[in-house]
């Protein structure tokens, strides 16, 4: 596949370009296109400028400074996916990460959707797989498979709810999100009940993200640099020693699509949670807790019997009495706009799919924001969206934000370097098939 070469060039054909309050106005500068389904963009820790840009099919591509793409990937792990369907497809190459020590040890971390393993539970969908590889410190590739270190393996009983986020924190450990496993939708290799139909019966599934024995609905920490050929569990887990998985960091996630550390190495980081219903959220995790689902989605109570019709009121606790955290960002998806709502509000959009907090310097009216994505405004119309909100002093008050850009493709990540500036990955279709990938730089509009 060719990419194309953008020499400084601003595309302003498919973008709305908005002025937001903070009065610049914002536009995405083309990197590279002709990817497929471009997931996450990572820049190698040499000085060169280059970048890893990690497509959903399972491909790992290198691009030089100007967006043009090494012949050769970095990583094809398309033989080991599970074979993928053209169609709304959320499993695939999920995750990438590079070890703290890349340039050193040459070491990184994937999270992908593998055939079911042997031993399984007949009739489930497939294996969440989370490994290991290398390749020899200083090249490019070709990234040893041979050599692939299994860390975590987790059978999955739906096409659903996958998570995805994967990350190395400044504590120097792993951070894996896995969603609550979609199985209220269907076991097997159909969706067979959407979020607003589910039976009574299969809402217990929902529960796993609740159920500290469970990787489901979690984000896990392990520390990959001892306990070989596995990992070692950070002594400052929250279960360690106590009742439930000690890899687990933070639970009561449905769908923890993306994680990203902020750059100012506090700690903190923000997880992305897509709606089973009708609620976007951003989360700022600042320490282990309770995240909420299927307890509340997002600031909202749940009631999956009546999931257009959310109760007023519920607990704002979990049962054994701790607080549920509270995102930092939500919005209404286009669900409230079918007839059985009564919320009588506008949806914003359709699906979170990233949030990081500005941390360059090429545009100072965004400092210290966050800027988070969504999909698409419309489901049937490419209408990705960006968004900026402003970060408050007091625990548990909403983020206000506005929208900066909308843009004539569909958002699915976001994207930082290691200057802090952003990057907007966009694709047009609904699953990784085609090459409408493309990769853009946020700019200040000239």
């Amino acid at each position: 596949m060719g990419m194309a070469r953008i020499a400084g060039a601003v595309v302003c054909l498919a973008l709305a370009l908005l002025a937001p309050a903070h009065g610049q106005t914002l536009a995405l500068q083309l990197l590279a296109q002709d990817l497929v389904a471009p997931i996450q963009l990572e820049e190698l820790p040499d000085g060169s400028g280059r970048m890893l840009v990690v497509q959903q099919d399972g491909l790992v591509r290198v691009l030089e400074r100007d967006g043009t793409a090494r012949a050769e990937p970095l990583l094809d792990l398309r033989p080991r996916l599970l074979a993928l369907t053209n169609d709304f497809e959320e499993r695939g190459l999920l995750g990438f990460a590079l070890h703290p020590q890349f340039a050193r040890n040459g070491r990184l971390v994937v999270s992908y959707s593998a055939p079911l393993r042997a031993g399984a539970p007949p009739g489930w969908n497939h294996t969440r797989r989370v490994s290991e590889l290398s390749l020899k410190p200083g090249t490019l590739g070709p990234v040893d498979q041979a050599g692939e270190r299994v860390l975590l393996e987790l059978d999955w009983p739906s096409r659903k709810h996958n998570g995805g986020a994967l990350a190395f924190g400044p504590d120097g450990y792993l951070y894996i999100g896995f969603g609550d496993s979609g199985a209220s939708h269907g076991i097997g290799k159909t969706v067979l009940y959407e979020a607003f139909n589910v039976p009574a019966e299969l809402l217990i599934w929902d529960h796993l993200a609740q159920d500290l024995e469970s990787w489901f609905g979690k984000v896990l920490r392990i520390d990959v640099d001892r306990g070989f050929p596995g990992y070692a569990i950070p002594a400052g887990n929250p279960l360690v020693g106590k009742a439930g998985k000690p890899e687990i960091y933070a639970w009561g996630f449905r769908n923890p699509y993306r994680l990203a550390f902020d750059a100012n190495r506090s700690g903190d980081f923000y997880i992305t949670a897509t709606a089973e219903t009708l609620w976007e959220a951003a989360y700022r995790v600042r320490k282990p807790g309770n995240f909420g689902w299927p307890l509340m989605e997002g600031a909202h109570c749940v009631d999956r019997l009546k999931p257009r019709q959310p109760p007023a009121s519920c607990a704002r606790t979990d049962a054994a009495g701790r607080p549920l955290e509270l995102p930092v960002v939500e919005y209404a998806n286009m669900q409230v706009a079918h007839p059985e709502s009564k919320l009588g509000i506008a949806g914003v959009g359709t699906a979170i799919t990233g949030a990081r907090v500005y941390r360059g310097k090429a545009i100072p009216a965004l400092a210290g924001k966050l800027l988070f994505a969504d999909w698409s405004a419309s489901f049937r119309q490419p209408s990705g969206q960006l968004f900026t909100a402003q970060p408050q002093d007091r625990d548990g008050a909403p983020w206000p934000y506005e929208r900066v850009l909308q843009i004539d493709s569909r958002i699915i990540g976001l994207a930082e370097d290691a200057a802090g500036e952003i990057f907007v990955l966009t694709h047009e279709g609904l699953g990784p098939f085609g090459n409408t990938g493309k990769v853009f730089r946020l700019i200040a509009r000239p």
